[in-house]
């Protein structure tokens, strides 16, 4: 396959756009390199030794999304990808790519009888909306919508928490759900802290106080060690240890 002019025309195709108009520019393009790179590494970590389909996978990462923003775009995304991709790999492998654009977003219960590499890109494209993305996406919405900074910590503590359950079972591999649980615990706790410093707190307020006491105390035992070393000082002449108040002998 030649891949660089694939690449190339990833970027051609969804570079310079977006897929809805409160997301950043060439989302999708970039959205694909991270599930290409994801894909990789838990094929790596998941089937240990076997970079077959590392460049099929790497390929239909990059144009999972070409058709994203329109119905049935996974369908119409496997057509776009046999149609552009042609020129630049083998028959079998424009196959194997198709396959996994045109079912990437299914998520029923009958994708257990999908091929590894199938599941794979779809675990990779599912976790990349989670951890610090979901973050970025979650303001770039409430922004574009003219949301609050109120109705943000509204969605982040009590909308957002219910879709968890049903994203992980949506995952594939245990690697995958292990690895969306640690990314749930980190939104989690940025919620906590973002509830807290939108309301003027300050986190971790509790730490803070006790490094403050405890500077306090430094302070004021400092002060009297100073206290008794200058009155210790004014008892006795600088000269022969002799009593400054009473004269020589």
């Amino acid at each position: 396959m030649d891949m660089q002019a694939m690449k190339i025309l990833a970027f051609e195709l969804m570079g310079g756009k977006s897929s809805h108009a409160f997301k950043d520019r060439g989302n999708k393009y970039y959205h694909g390199e991270r599930v290409a790179a994801l894909a990789l590494r838990l094929r790596e970590l998941i089937l240990p030794g076997d970079g077959s389909q590392d460049e099929i996978l790497t390929a239909a990462a990059w144009f999972h999304d070409v058709m994203n923003g329109h119905e049935k775009h996974a369908e119409k995304g496997a057509e776009k990808a046999r149609e552009v991709l042609m020129p630049y790999c083998t028959a079998q492998e424009l196959d194997a790519i198709c396959e996994i654009i045109g079912v990437h977003d299914d998520r029923s219960s009958g994708r257990v009888n999908f091929s590894p590499y199938v599941r794979l890109h779809q675990d990779a494209d599912h976790l990349d909306h989670f951890g610090t993305y979901d973050i970025l996406m979650c303001f770039l919405y409430a922004a574009s919508r003219g949301e609050s900074i109120i109705d943000t910590r509204d969605w982040l503590q009590n909308g957002r928490p219910r879709e968890n359950e049903r994203y992980r079972a949506e995952l594939n591999f245990e690697l995958s759900r292990k690895i969306f649980d640690e990314k749930t615990a980190f939104l989690n706790y940025f919620t906590e802290r973002f509830c807290v410093e939108s309301a003027g707190g300050i986190w971790d307020e509790e730490r803070f106080s006790r490094a403050a006491f405890a500077a306090t105390v430094h302070t004021t035992a400092a002060a009297q060690r100073s206290g008794t070393r200058r009155n210790s000082a004014t008892e006795e002449s600088p000269v022969l240890g002799v009593s400054s108040r009473g004269g020589g002998s």
